[in-house]
């Protein structure tokens, strides 16, 4: 049936700088119009590519017209998971200039809904990119036109199909129980009700299992670089989430099919590598634009957590002690982190502020999934399952401590000792990515002893502070919707 839905896909004004893996195709395409119906957006393959293309470019770029300077602190997926994550957890310091504001309340786990904004934008930009590929989706699906043809159909509903299931695994780990759209009729979705994270994953999980059938499993999409979905990111992801529903067999099951892939994936052997633009460890990267003044040709967490200038102190800092985790052969620690002003900040990205350069060819892309992520799932995935396998665990874990020149651990190991490395592990390799400490201490039952124990987390308020709360907006927009638990106390 013909969707009728006008569609709204808020696509970014500087668009044709930003298209990924230099598709000359799209460069091609007459300047984008905010508000077009499905048949005129998907009357042809070149229109319908455009319009995913829309969603990458706002992924990585955001979504206000302004432009994305500081991208990295209000937009889902350009840093914002990565610095509510390492704020909310132990990983990630404020300079004290910045704690006068909203990340004082992030940093000493003293959220309310009054002071949230930040937390809103995590809900409301990842909210943004779910409407794009349910528009994505439904445009594709309710198209008769001959001139959008059956391999590209499948291909963007895959894209689309994955990418969505990418945000709601974010905002159900941040948020807990949440309204579930899977259309942009707005009859059917502004009044819609939690759904319970059990049944947000059972989606997440039905998405990508219809994404693996409908991907390719190359890069051609994106003329060879790393920039669009394909079938193994939809594995990749799969693997993660069945890791964090228990279902330990599917996730050894995908991180193994994923990790096989040797023809396109493999550990860099040098870790100053890892997060160069089509590393072999990338299962995904998006790539910014290299059109903004104050961005340039840096990734947004790049400008970010670099200094602005050297000999002033960073605004985001590891937390105290942190490279002091790594054993002194440790690769990471001198690669992975940067010291200016007696601070040591994040600095797997190296390009920033002191060094970008305005429409100069970006050295990094930014990284949303890689391989390392697989060993560890699998590491963890076969320690848990029943009847653990701590030996196949052990050799996944040295795979990654073997690359980074630390010690391997022996094969002997307990399987509580492994698991404990498994932590240590992912808290090593993982560190200022994508909230993955946040989301490690809070599916592993660990938060409150480890966080509560944190002088500027004292006294400690709550463990309903592990969930963010529902924005105010929402809730006066929609009686439906219910507040976390104590937020609306407050």
């Amino acid at each position: 049936m013909i969707v009728k839905k006008i569609i709204r896909l808020f696509i970014y004004a500087l668009f044709p700088a930003l298209l990924l893996a230099g598709c000359k195709k799209w460069m091609e395409i007459d300047p984008p119009i905010d508000t077009i119906t499905t048949t005129e957006m998907f009357s042809s393959n070149k229109e319908a590519e455009w319009a995913m293309a829309a969603v990458y470019s706002k992924l990585i770029n955001g979504m206000e017209l302004t432009g994305p300077s500081d991208v990295a602190e209000k937009n889902f997926g350009s840093g914002l998971v990565t610095v509510l994550g390492g704020v909310s957890s132990d990983e990630i310091i404020m300079a004290p200039s910045a704690l006068s504001g909203e990340y004082l309340y992030l940093s000493s786990n003293t959220l309310t809904v009054k002071n949230s904004s930040m937390t809103a934008r995590l809900w409301n930009t990842a909210y943004k990119i779910i409407f794009d590929t349910n528009g994505v989706i439904e445009g594709i699906e309710g198209s008769k036109s001959n001139q959008l043809t059956d391999s590209v159909r499948k291909q963007l509903t895959g894209e689309a199909l994955a990418v969505r299931a990418f945000a709601y695994f974010y905002l159900v780990n941040f948020f807990g129980d949440l309204p579930l759209a899977l259309t942009t009729d707005f009859n059917q979705t502004m009044g819609l009700s939690r759904t319970p994270a059990g049944r947000v994953y059972e989606q997440i999980v039905a998405d990508l299992r219809q994404a693996k059938t409908l991907l390719p499993a190359d890069f051609s999409a994106g003329n060879g670089e790393r920039v669009r979905v394909n079938r193994w990111f939809a594995e990749a992801l799969l693997a993660r989430v069945s890791l964090y529903t228990g279902d330990y067999q599917q996730a050894v099951a995908s991180a193994t099919a994923v990790i096989g892939e040797t023809g396109l994936f493999n550990l860099e052997g040098d870790v100053a590598n890892v997060f160069l633009k089509n590393s072999r460890e990338a299962i995904l990267q998006l790539k910014q634009t290299n059109a903004d003044q104050v961005l340039r040709n840096a990734t947004p967490e790049g400008v970010a957590f670099n200094p602005y200038q050297w000999g002033f102190q960073s605004k985001f800092r590891l937390g105290s002690g942190w490279p002091e985790l790594f054993e002194e052969t440790d690769k990471r620690r001198t690669s992975w982190i940067g010291y200016n002003a007696g601070e040591a900040y994040p600095n797997k990205y190296k390009t920033g502020n002191h060094n970008s350069v305005y429409m100069a060819e970006q050295p990094e892309y930014y990284m949303a999934m890689r391989l390392a992520e697989m060993y560890l799932v699998r590491a963890e995935a076969n320690v848990r399952a029943a009847g653990g396998n701590t030996v196949a665990a052990v050799k996944d874990l040295n795979a990654i401590r073997k690359r980074a020149g630390a010690e391997e651990l022996p094969e002997t190991l307990t399987a509580q000792q492994v698991t404990d490395a498994v932590a240590r592990e992912r808290q090593l390799e993982l560190f200022a990515e994508w909230g993955h400490r946040w989301l490690d201490l809070k599916r592993t039952g660990k938060a409150s002893s480890v966080l509560s124990a944190i002088p500027r987390k004292q006294p400690w308020k709550g463990d309903y502070q592990l969930l963010y709360p529902i924005p105010e907006d929402e809730i006066r927009n929609n009686n439906r919707l219910v507040q976390n638990p104590q937020y609306n106390i407050q």
